[in-house]
């Protein structure tokens, strides 16, 4: 009998201790029996319970999309190291948690994932997080700072902000970030999709002088923010850029910008722009009745004012980041010798002449920087006739309200669009609730997400599954692959796809394939192969793939004869081709994609274009070719 007893006491207490090891959430026990773990496979997709401290189980792999989404309860979270990704918003709204610690076995971050955690004050995260979501620290109220492990290669925390690993990319300002001035570092070229979505002190915003382009919802919902500092190196501001900014006062845009969606500043009321007399943001700002002034009413240069401001990571480029920006118009040093040349032959009337001396006076931040087609420029009723000076070229304009000395055939009229987008993209709005709506690439079978294989040296092969129709931007970049076969059953790749793959020497597109973004295949063996290889035909030195998209020219003809057939001239096809005069256009051509003759300064126009439908903004740009010309 006493041996029964012993029996009995022994399975009581085992009985005991597997309850705390449940209670505790640890251990091959809580995986199998903890009804507070929803699981699917190794993928926690749903946690149930209300505890103040939560361990999450070993045996779990990946937090699924909105896992602990509006937990209440829930102060602060262990993660173990078999955790290997965190989804889309996987903690949004956990309103009581301060504290996380990104274990250095997880690799990928969703977007917003812990977006509305408004105690969170600590975060650390792990060596070998590559993936970053947009708007991971959205609506964070008391987050100023995070610390990220000294050996990440692909995250750099600076400032109360975080960044891509050599600083090209700005993806988020901390919410609750201190100082009143936030500047943006010289490195930076690109900036995410709500980077600077509601902060909380900040006022003044000063954009790298690297900024090529502010992007879609760059720059919305910015909170705090009442000045925002554009430099002259940015050409265009895409749709919605500064939506919904309601303490917004002052934007200053200089003339370097040539390019304003009609929604740039859409759900924005009561800011003025601050710019030259003249330029493109003169003009947008009366047509949208919009308070232009020529004299800043706040800083355009300051100090970041970050208390206790750190030292700046030493970042090297070992690869050109643009993402998230469908037209990287960064300001190379050809592109500033094109500028200055320009600027320097440029002569306009009198009258203009004295406008930009006022504006010069004013500010040195405005001055006439940036290129500006003559054409481009609105005259006064009066004025008929002036001569200008154009790519070292004297031309007389014959009143150029109605006259045309370059551009395209008559009768030939296309739409001018913003962005580089896919035609099957959806167009959307920033929601008016605080909640962001993310894009949500993990939900389903059909993309492969952005960034998903980025850096990732290792990966030498991968094969697609069929069931893939969009390749996400910067999906593979800077990865280790040799060969990619796109199945038949894609139909986009998203910018930077491929871009710096540097052994990638075997790609085949198929013809579903109806777009392929900026900067796809970038830096590939593949592309850089075929521009040494040398032909004796001409219809070779275009490369032509997918459903007839033209994605680079490595031809030296002053009259260009773009083959029949070609149904898009992609992006950059042209970049650069200072040689070119004029390029026939047949009537196959449908769309002319962003920056396709970007800094052909040469080119006076084009012939043909029967068949033309879309025009990307800035596919023109340092050109003598005006997107006017196809309205």
């Amino acid at each position: 009998m006493k041996k029964k007893h012993i029996a009995f006491a022994s399975a009581a207490i085992l009985g005991i201790l597997a309850l705390v090891a449940v209670a505790r959430g640890t251990g091959n026990v809580a995986a199998a029996e903890d009804e507070r773990f929803k699981m699917n496979g190794t993928t926690l997709v749903r946690y149930l319970g209300t505890d103040t401290f939560v361990s999450i189980p070993d045996t779990v792999k990946s937090i699924g999309d909105e896992a602990f989404s509006g937990n209440e309860t829930m102060t602060s979270i262990e993660i173990p190291d078999s955790v290997t990704s965190i989804g889309y918003n996987a903690f949004k709204n956990c309103s009581a948690l301060t504290g996380v610690s990104i274990s250095d076995s997880v690799k990928k971050v969703g977007p917003g994932a812990f977006e509305g955690c408004k105690e969170l004050t600590s975060v650390t995260i792990g060596e070998n997080v590559s993936s970053w979501g947009t708007g991971v620290f959205t609506n964070c109220d008391t987050l100023a700072k995070v610390s990220i492990d000294s050996d990440n290669e692909y995250l750099t925390y600076y400032n109360g902000a975080i960044y891509n690993g050599n600083m090209t990319m700005l993806y988020q300002v901390l919410p609750g970030r201190e100082g009143e001035n936030y500047v943006m570092p010289d490195t930076v070229k690109n900036i995410d999709a709500y980077a600077f979505w509601n902060l909380i002190n900040t006022k003044n915003v000063k954009v790298s002088s690297e900024v090529g382009s502010i992007p879609k919802y760059a720059m919305s919902n910015m909170g705090s923010v009442e000045n925002a500092v554009i430099q002259s190196s940015t050409t265009s501001i895409e749709e919605n850029a500064f939506a919904n900014n309601t303490a917004l006062k002052q934007v200053v845009i200089p003339a370097s910008v040539t390019n304003i969606d009609k929604k740039a500043f859409k759900g924005s009321s009561d800011f003025k722009i601050f710019t030259g007399k003249s330029s493109a943001a003169d003009i947008f700002g009366s047509n949208n009745n919009i308070d232009v002034i020529y004299k800043a009413e706040y800083p355009d240069d300051f100090m970041d004012s970050n208390p206790g401001l750190e030292e700046k990571p030493n970042v090297g480029e070992s690869y050109e980041d643009t993402e998230n920006t469908a037209t990287d118009t960064t300001q190379t040093g050809e592109q500033t010798e094109e500028n200055n040349r320009t600027e320097e032959s440029s002569n306009l009337d009198q009258s203009t002449e004295e406008e930009t001396t006022e504006q010069s006076s004013s500010s040195e931040f405005i001055s006439t920087e940036g290129y500006i087609h003559p054409l481009d420029v609105p005259e006064k009723d009066n004025v008929i006739g002036k001569t200008v000076v154009a790519s070292g070229n004297a031309v007389f304009l014959i009143d150029n309200h109605k006259e045309k000395v370059y551009g395209i055939p008559d009768g030939v009229h296309a739409d001018v669009v913003s962005g580089d987008v896919s035609d099957a993209e959806e167009d959307t709005e920033v929601k008016d609730s605080i909640s962001v709506d993310y894009e949500k690439e993990e939900k389903d079978n059909e993309s492969i997400p952005q960034r998903e294989y980025y850096k990732q040296k290792s990966l030498t092969s991968y094969e697609i599954p069929d069931t893939i129709k969009k390749i996400g931007r910067l999906a593979f970049a800077e990865s280790g692959l040799k060969a990619i076969k796109i199945p038949n059953s894609v139909t986009d790749v998203e910018y930077g796809a491929f871009m710096s793959c540097k052994d990638l020497a075997d790609v085949t597109i198929p013809d579903t394939v109806s777009y392929i973004g900026t900067k796809a295949f970038d830096g590939t063996a593949w592309l850089n192969n075929w521009k040494e290889e040398k032909s004796d035909n001409d219809e070779d030195d275009f490369l032509i793939v997918g459903d007839g998209i033209l994605i680079a020219y490595k031809g030296t003809k002053a009259h260009v004869e773009i083959p029949d057939g070609v149904k898009q001239i992609g992006a950059e096809a042209f970049k650069g081709h200072k040689e070119i005069l004029d390029v026939a256009v047949p009537a196959s051509v449908k769309k002319i994609c962003a920056e396709a003759f970007r800094n052909c300064s040469e080119l006076t126009g084009l012939t043909g274009c029967e068949g033309l439908k879309t025009v990307v903004r800035g596919a023109f740009y340092g050109t003598q070719v005006s997107e006017s010309d196809f309205k």
